[in-house]
């Protein structure tokens, strides 16, 4: 076991904020929708009192806030596609953690489920012109650059005209910056990490709720409306938990609530009573953990034995039912942010539910929905395109500042095609979540008219 505390310096951070004005048009929900009023929005959604350095002076440059964002003028769209046309299927490439011994597989498998039930579908829907889609599926190693080697094979031996994936930020960029050569459209739904589609690489779609939808919304949550003060962290050590804390850290910094300590833990770690005394002696009087449902679990329950009360806020891989399975009594009251609400009675998503449940005799998750919903977007991309990669991303590219009304709700796209919409809040009450959709407010106590 290891414990780390972080004293963090002032970094130059470049400001972001820009003001976007969105044209209204009609709502649908088999193709890009944009909202009915014509509302003004930052970049990403990010409250003003949040902008780096917003009190002082406009920043001279706003990157991310213009129809040019992901401007592509490459030679894809003249590609021959004729190899690809002469195929027995239309293939699509899959990569996401599968095997057991991956801490990130549960998400993996998910995602293939949910992704080979759109592929399904779509089949018995008549496929592309009669030709059944195919997915060629691929495990995400945790082993860095293995990511690379997966994708060139899904171009030159697969023969992929797009591909779904993948769940770990490190393997996820460097799908990006491999296909910034092989011109491969990329549909993200997984992955946490808001740096994946601030590359300005044209080849990339996410929609998953990024880490500054859950941070901006966690941030707001506990201090412009429980009001806390003395707040505390403490996150896993890997990527996930280093790019979720630095969110919500800087977030609550510049609005004047610096969190007053960090603490993190090795991501094997299952005795966090060190952590915890650090914590309990530095008088918080809440904490926010940044990991998975199963350190949720043990942390929570650590914590209460050891006396201490005080209110517990989590990111979105808390909300599972292993959290409580694990915590016991110790787990009411936790309240989190959710990617979905899985309560919800619309027929899409209880329809989606059922015949999840049926083929595969489990609730689906978060990663089971986004990724249903990313591969349909893409077969709509693909049954709209044809098969020439250049165009199937000039389809996707379509969805910029327009919303995508799927089974895991209404996604809304800004230019860098990244998913800002609102996220859902979850509390743990008599052993169950009881879900509620974020209510942010504008950092000075109005509602925000935005799209929520």
């Amino acid at each position: 076991m290891v414990l780390g505390i972080e004293i963090r310096a002032e970094v130059l951070v470049i400001a972001l904020a820009g003001l976007l004005s969105i044209p209204a048009r009609s709502q649908s929900t088999s193709s890009p929708v944009a909202p009915k009023a014509a509302p003004t929005m930052p970049y990403a959604d990010m409250p003003p009192a949040a902008v780096p350095y917003g009190r002082y002076r406009k920043p001279y440059k706003e990157w991310f806030v213009d129809p040019s964002t992901l401007d592509y003028n490459g030679a894809a769209r003249e590609r021959s596609d004729v190899e690809l046309n002469e195929l027995k299927t239309v293939n699509i490439g899959f990569l996401g953690p599968l095997d057991a011994d991956n801490v990130d597989s549960p998400y993996g498998v998910a995602m293939l489920h949910g992704s080979q039930m759109a592929v399904d579908e779509a089949n018995a829907r008549g496929g592309y012109d009669g030709k059944p889609f195919a997915l060629n599926v691929h495990d995400d190693l945790p082993l860095w650059g293995a990511s690379s080697m997966a994708i060139v094979d899904m171009v030159y031996k697969d023969h992929d005209v797009a591909m779904l994936g993948s769940v770990d930020s490190a393997s996820t960029h460097i799908e990006v910056r491999a296909t910034l050569k092989l011109e491969l459209p990329i549909m993200d739904t997984a992955t946490n990490d808001p740096t994946v589609t601030q590359t300005r690489i044209p080849w990339l779609m996410h929609n998953f709720p990024d880490d500054r939808q859950q941070g901006y919304a966690l941030a707001d949550y506990i201090f412009n409306q429980r009001h806390l003060k003395r707040v505390g962290i403490l996150q896993v050590n890997n990527r996930y938990g280093r790019a979720g804390k630095d969110v919500f850290f800087e977030t609550a910094r510049r609005i004047g609530h610096q969190p007053i300590v960090e603490v993190w833990f090795a991501p094997d770690t299952t005795d966090f009573s060190a952590q915890l005394e650090t914590l309990k002696s530095s008088g918080i009087d809440g904490l926010v953990i940044w990991g998975n449902a199963s350190q949720a679990g043990s942390i929570l329950k650590q914590m209460r034995a050891m006396g201490m009360q005080q209110p517990v806020f989590a990111s979105s891989r808390a909300c599972y039912p292993e959290t409580v399975k694990i915590a016991g009594p110790a787990a009411e009251g936790l309240v989190s942010i959710s990617a979905i609400d899985p309560t919800r009675t619309d027929p899409s998503w209880q329809q989606f539910r059922q015949r999840f449940l049926n083929r595969f005799h489990a609730e689906p998750d978060a990663y089971a929905a986004y990724a249903y919903d990313g591969m349909n977007m893409l077969i709509a991309a693909i049954q709209k395109a044809g098969l020439n990669r250049g165009k199937i991303m000039d389809a996707l590219r379509q969805y910029e500042m327009k919303s995508y009304i799927g089974v895991s709700g209404k996604a809304f796209f800004d230019y860098t095609l990244n998913n800002i919409a609102p996220v859902t809040f979850a509390r743990i009450q008599n052993g169950q979540f009881v879900y509620w959709p974020e209510q942010r407010t504008d950092w000075k106590g109005k509602p925000v008219s935005f799209f929520r």
